[in-house]
């Protein structure tokens, strides 16, 4: 093969290599941007993984077909619209086998309340949070009502909740808080909490006090909170679980926050936080 035969056959071999490098390239240029397109989608799924969907909110009654528990339900959805998955949860009946059948009425229905709250703390909502134990759940009475939202310039309470709920400290520490207390001792040592787009007019405080009318808890909270309370329990005589709550606070000084607890309502009546028992409405149903 002379010289410039092999010239040719190199120049040949140069332009082919070229070719197919400009096809290749021509061809990802128009592909490319559908795959970058389909890149923020992917992300935008993955962010919404562990977002709590509707927190499951729970109402202690005797019926569920009941005035009170309607009413109860209707106040909630008044001051929290389309926010919770509202559930009956019926109140254990004072004849059953766990509650002493010797005891004074008033003492068995103190009773039948506590295994309520016991039995939706340790077996029903963990069932509902297995795959997240800092899941939210909430338990109400069947006699409360909320505090006015347009008081701190919201329509509802929804947002200030929802950022109160994702909180560290009462997400992964504290597990419990309440919406509504009586009769609240303030821990003055903890953090307030003011909570945004409020005017600064909804305020958070730790501390402890009775009522259990409308409470916040987590799944890893509500598996080992009985057993915490139990172990502090004042004496040997059967009290309410709200007052055992109580005597475990001071003793364990294991406070908590109440939602709102610069609302006092109905005035002269112990109530403080967004939520309080409706007695103009409805009598107490363990007193």
């Amino acid at each position: 093969m002379s010289v410039t035969q092999s010239k040719r056959t190199s120049i040949k071999l140069f332009l082919v290599g070229l070719s197919i490098t400009i096809i290749y390239l021509l061809f990802n240029r128009k592909t490319m941007p559908s795959i970058m397109n389909t890149a923020p989608i992917i992300l935008n799924t993955a962010s919404t993984i562990h977002s709590q969907s509707k927190p499951k909110a729970f109402i202690i009654t005797a019926n569920c077909s009941s005035i009170r528990f309607n009413a109860t339900k209707q106040n909630i959805e008044r001051a929290f619209p389309n926010f919770f998955n509202i559930s009956c949860f019926l109140t254990i009946s004072l004849n059953d086998s766990r509650v002493d059948a010797s005891s004074a009425v008033l003492f068995k229905k103190w009773t039948s309340n506590l295994l309520a709250f016991v039995d939706l703390w340790t077996y029903v909502i963990p069932k509902y949070s297995e795959n997240d134990e800092y899941e939210w759940s909430f338990v109400f009475e069947d006699d409360v009502n909320f505090c006015d939202p347009s008081l701190v310039s919201l329509k509802n309470f929804i947002k200030p909740l929802k950022e109160f709920m994702e909180r560290p400290q009462l997400k992964f520490q504290d597990g419990f808080f309440y919406l509504g207390i009586c009769g609240p001792e303030y821990n003055n040592q903890s953090q307030i909490i003011i909570s945004e787009n409020t005017n600064n007019n909804l305020i958070s405080r730790k501390g402890y006090g009775f009522c259990l009318h409308a409470t916040g808890i987590t799944a890893k909270r509500s598996k080992i909170f009985w057993g915490e309370i139990s172990s502090y329990r004042p004496n040997a005589n059967d009290k309410s679980l709200d007052y055992q709550l109580r005597e475990y606070s001071i003793k364990s000084k294991k406070h908590f926050y109440t939602f709102g607890t610069n609302f006092h309502y109905p005035p002269g009546t112990g109530h403080f936080g967004v939520a309080f028992q409706d007695r103009g409405k409805f009598w107490s149903s363990i007193s």
